[in-house]
């Protein structure tokens, strides 16, 4: 058994994920009752919450690519 290549990326991943998914149902679940209680302004802010937490578990290089760009518009480049 060779375990050199052993690095722990997909253990971590693999709980990334599903901390990431027990999170984003606790979020839909405090949505729903934001609605049901007409509390709009709750309901966006925990919607948007969910969003930014999907991309980072689900798109982490993306966002991190995000994060970068959005960083060199405000640095102008020199970050």
């Amino acid at each position: 058994m060779d375990i050199t290549g052993i690095t722990g990326d997909a253990f971590k991943d693999w709980v990334i994920a599903i901390l990431g998914n027990i999170f984003i149902i606790v979020m839909v679940v405090r949505a729903v009752g934001h609605y049901t209680k007409r509390e709009w302004g709750e309901l966006v802010g925990n919607l948007a919450f969910a969003v930014v937490v999907a991309a980072i578990v689900y798109f982490p290089n993306q966002f991190i690519g995000l994060l970068k760009g959005v960083w060199n518009l405000f640095t102008g480049g020199n970050g």
